[in-house]
């Protein structure tokens, strides 16, 4: 048992400087995909009507392959921000909390690099 209070023990050791960079990513990754999403479900609609072939030859283009990349790696990279903030702030602090946030970000790149395999073969026309 200390003496110290809690401020006392914590005075000196700083910050890990990592929450400013963290809070800046989750707010540029959710405006890049605003736009970015609102573009995907307009294609999407307008595209409703059209089969595989029509699609897959949207997704041929190289700017339209292209902002769906973006797209794809943007909301594995947001999804990976805000679960790594649920993890920290909602699980309790054992020594498997790094182990969590290691298989979850483990897990949205897995995701992540599948997705993008996915739409760079339909882009090239596999």
């Amino acid at each position: 048992m200390s003496l110290r209070t809690p401020l006392a023990q914590v005075r000196g050791h700083g910050s890990a400087r990592q929450g400013a960079h963290h809070w800046w990513m989750q707010r540029i990754t959710a405006v890049m995909l605003i736009p970015l999403f609102i573009g995907f479900v307009g294609t999407m609609v307008a595209l409703a009507t059209g089969g595989y072939a029509e699609t897959a030859a949207f997704i041929r283009s190289p700017i339209a392959a292209g902002a769906l990349l973006v797209l794809v790696v943007t909301i594995f990279y947001h999804a990976a921000l805000g679960l790594q903030v649920v993890i920290e702030d909602y699980t309790s602090a054992d020594k498997c909390h790094a182990c969590t946030i290691v298989t979850m970000r483990f897990i949205m790149f897995l995701l992540a690099a599948i997705s993008v395999v996915a739409v760079i073969k339909v882009a090239v026309g596999g």
